[in-house]
This record gives C-alpha cells, structure tokens and sequence, in this order.
C-alpha cells in the first residue's frame, strides 16, 4: 500500500477545517453537526475522527488558523516598515480595508462566534487566548518596548498594557461591524490613527 505522505495529510484536514468553516458560518457552532462537516467535506466521519476528536478540536483548529494568518501578516509588515508608528497605521489600514470587502461579514460572524464559545469552552479558550496573545499582544508588546527604548513614547507607559488595548480597539470594531451590518466604518481608520499618533486635540486647544 502506498505511504500516504505528509502533504496528502496536511491537505486533507485543511479540507475538514475549511468545511467546517462554511458550517459554522452558514449555522453557527452549536446547530452544526459533525455529520454536517462530514457532508461539507464530503469524507466519511472516519476520516473526519482520523483528525478531529470532537467538534471542539475542530473549533480550536479554525482559531488557532486565523490567529496564524494574522501573525504571517504582522512578521511581514515589521519587515516593510520603518517605525512603529508606520506599523500600526499599515494594520489599521489593512484591518478597515478588509472589513469594507463583502467575505468581511462571513469572518466577523465567525469571530463573534468563537468569542461565544470561547466562554463556555476551556479548550477554545486556551486555543484563542495563545493564538492571540502570540499574534498580537506578543508583537505589540515588543513594538512598543522598542519605541520606548529609542524615546518615542513615554516610559511610563506599560508596553503590554499598550498592545493590549490596541487588541481591544479592534475586537471593539469588530464586534460593533458584526452587530451593524450597515455600519459605516469608512472614517474609523482616521480616527484610530488620531489616538496614537496624539493629534486628537484641536492644535488650538
């Protein structure tokens, strides 16, 4: 029989997770079966049990995946910008421009979602508080501990503290988009900027 080899495997639970995805979406994390993913998938609940124990795991596997991508899109922006101001404003602009995009409202559904379960979930919720605070709060923290080394921002200041409000900004935003699907978030960017690069006070005031 022949080997299967690592990329068939890699392969085939990206299929289970990206499936579950569209079931989660489409009907949220509890009215969602496991047969459910195993029709998205179209595998049999063998295959889809060779993987995932339980629809937790797959859960977990979908969070753990979003955070990858944001860490990806982070490690190459510090490789692009020359500041820490530059950096963030490049997320903010990336993370506004996303959301004016139609497949925006699929994710927020999701993350609101998974938010949902992260509270009643353990194991979600561990998956989500490491994925985020390795993405995000890890870099961020890093960001701003560096702007104080070089004397851009005050040192005061708790670098950690910092990132993590900045998360909070943002899962704000997110949260209020997922509840408004007629929010106008087109001039939240600016204002965002407005906080961090302190130009939120009239010059005359």
């Amino acid at each position: 029989m022949p080997k299967v080899t690592q990329a068939h495997l890699d392969a085939r639970r990206q299929q289970i997770i990206e499936a579950a995805q569209r079931c989660f979406t489409r009907q949220g994390f509890h009215r969602t079966s496991m047969q459910d993913i195993c029709q998205e998938a179209e595998l049999s609940p063998g295959a889809i049990y060779r993987y995932f124990p339980g629809k937790v795991q797959i859960i977990a596997a979908v969070c753990a995946e979003c955070q990858e991508a944001n860490a990806a899109l982070i490690e190459s922006l510090q490789s692009q910008c020359g500041s820490w101001l530059e950096l963030l404003d490049q997320l903010v602009d990336y993370g506004f421009a996303f959301l004016a995009q139609p497949e925006a409202r699929e994710h927020l559904r999701m993350m609101l979602q998974l938010w949902a379960e992260a509270v009643v979930s353990e194991e979600v919720n561990t998956t989500l508080q490491a994925a985020t605070t390795g993405a995000w709060v890890e870099p961020l923290t890093q960001l701003f501990r560096k702007a104080q080394q070089d004397g851009e921002i005050a040192s005061g200041l708790d670098p950690r503290a910092m990132a993590g409000l900045m998360l909070a900004m943002w899962h704000g935003v997110v949260l209020e988009a997922a509840l408004n699907p007629g929010l106008d978030v087109s001039n939240y960017a600016d204002a965002m900027k407005a906080l961090y690069h302190g130009s939120l006070r009239s010059p005359n005031y």
